[in-house]
């Protein structure tokens, strides 16, 4: 009986609840946040719900090949990973190649079915980022404590990786980068002093960074003080605000949003949490903080039983970067985080995005059967 016990899979079958959970809850927002743009562009409300529908499918196929593929491929070919992430982000940086939407040069776009659909190259990088410091850290166990011989090798990649991204004028994903980095060094055992030091270098290269762009620093004070510009560079955080404010705590009801309606941008995409926040009220927006939550404390459960080093670090890395980036995402969309453009994970509309976070949680899920599969031969 205990082994039954022991063998049920409650942690996986909790971890695919978060995930359905969270994209059904996007998938029945999506409509209303994206109806007026997708009219107005396209002429079809329905629009961004198809083609989020499509992305659907393909991120369901992604995640059973995470869950069905032997993870260790990915130690194996790592430098063919790396090297194809490399190419596919310097590609995107090509005049007339990639496309540029608001600034940012962070799109391929690909003739697929009925339309075009955009590919985002530094979604992809965010699990090369993850394959590369799993399986180099997971060699370098007796020189952790070593600066030069087992911080600094994987610091340059991602610090090169952050670069290209930078390029492409996404400030937020290289901000992103960088922070799962360091979480990824405390967590396979660095010295405190390093992750001070590294922690203080990359504060001072993020406030260069913004001084240097004008735009940022703009955003900067607008964060400070949104209602010195409300009609400029606040408009986004105070009409982000005033969707919780006019949701309360239960919502106007699914559809009923004013917000979406030309006041508030990215409202499917970015600020899609807004709109859930001003349809379904303090009450859903909790329930989708709660399910992050979950999937964090099931991400770290699976990681902590993990069968070795490698497979620690890569069902941490996995974990730590949704986490953050869902934080980082809310805390925009809150008011508590200046304005960046980063997708709510498994939430909001961006295709790339949900193939490789189902990807990834796909791993996430083999790594949590082999584990207990191991276990299981050990008894």
């Amino acid at each position: 009986m205990k082994r039954l016990t022991h063998n049920r899979p409650t942690i996986e079958i909790t971890l695919l609840a978060c995930i359905i959970l969270l994209i059904g809850i996007g998938y029945g927002f999506l409509y209303s946040a994206s109806k007026p743009i997708a009219e107005k562009y396209h002429g079809n409300a329905y629009y961004y719900l198809i083609k989020q529908g499509i992305y659907l499918l393909f991120g369901i196929i992604a995640f059973f090949m995470g869950l069905f593929i032997d993870y260790d491929i990915y130690k194996r070919h790592i430098k063919s990973i790396v090297l194809l992430t490399i190419t596919l982000l310097v590609i995107t940086l090509i005049p007339g190649i990639g496309r540029e939407v608001n600034g940012a040069r962070r799109w391929l776009v690909i003739n697929l079915f009925f339309d075009k659909f955009q590919f985002q190259p530094s979604e992809l990088a965010k699990l090369s980022v993850v394959f590369y410091l799993s399986s180099v850290m997971s060699n370098k166990e007796e020189y952790i404590k070593d600066f030069y011989k087992g911080v600094l090798p994987p610091l340059i990649f991602v610090s090169f990786i952050s670069f290209l991204v930078l390029m492409g004028n996404d400030f937020s994903t290289t901000f992103l980068f960088l922070l799962v980095c360091l979480v990824v060094f405390f967590l396979s055992g660095a010295r405190i002093l390093t992750l001070f030091m590294l922690s203080m270098i990359g504060l001072i290269s993020t406030v260069i960074m913004i001084i240097f762009a004008p735009y940022r620093t703009k955003r900067i004070f607008a964060f400070l003080n949104p209602w010195e510009d409300p009609l400029g560079s606040g408009w986004h955080y105070i009409q982000s605000m005033k969707c919780f404010a006019l949701g309360k705590w239960f919502g106007r009801g699914i559809g009923e949003s004013i917000q979406k309606n030309s006041n508030l941008p990215e409202a499917h995409t970015d600020y899609i949490f807004a709109i859930i926040g001003e349809e379904g009220g303090v009450f859903i927006s909790l329930i989708i903080i709660i399910l992050y939550a979950i999937f964090v404390i099931v991400g770290f459960n699976i990681a902590r039983r993990a069968i070795d080093k490698y497979s620690f670090i890569l069902a941490s890395g996995i974990t730590v970067f949704v986490f953050i980036q869902a934080m980082i995402n809310i805390g925009v969309v809150l008011g508590v985080l200046p304005a960046t453009g980063i997708t709510l994970p498994f939430v909001s509309s961006g295709g790339t995005s949900m193939v490789v976070y189902l990807y990834a949680s796909g791993i996430l899920m083999n790594i949590s059967i082999r584990s207990k599969r191991e276990n299981r031969l050990e008894e």
